[in-house]
């Protein structure tokens, strides 16, 4: 799922991508999650990245994640130190104006275009 969702309390909304891997033929990104209007109110939200086992372990070949507002790179984190065994990476917290677009990119390596990733994303209107 990439699409945004109100909770039954019209308060706050949600949006998921499940979980999705690449395979040989993997670009260097994969489109996780793409809301193109956030709504008519600003919101505070919670992104929630998560990874499967890594294939590779060597350092250069880690997963990362980049979250765009507008078509601008406000999050780009693929460090090696937290994410070969770990099945949830830091959650990242952000203030997204109204009618903003939003995309959240998993970074894929060619050691592990096949690992699984996904993201969780939970907005608190303002």
């Amino acid at each position: 799922m990439s699409a945004q969702t109100l909770l039954s309390g019209g308060d706050k909304w949600f949006s998921y991508s499940g979980v999705t891997f690449g395979d040989v033929s993997a670009p260097a990104t994969i489109q996780l999650n793409f809301i193109p209007n956030t709504g008519l109110r600003d919101s505070m939200i919670v992104i929630q990245p998560f990874f499967g086992a890594a294939v590779s372990t060597s350092n250069n070949e880690q997963l990362g994640i980049e979250v765009k507002l507008d078509d601008v790179t406000i999050i780009k984190n693929q460090t090696a130190s937290h994410l070969h065994d770990n099945n949830q990476t830091d959650s990242f917290n952000l203030f997204i104006p109204r009618q903003s677009k939003l995309e959240i990119i998993s970074l894929n390596t060619s050691g592990n275009n096949t690992q699984t990733r996904g993201v969780n994303v939970l907005g608190y209107y303002l």
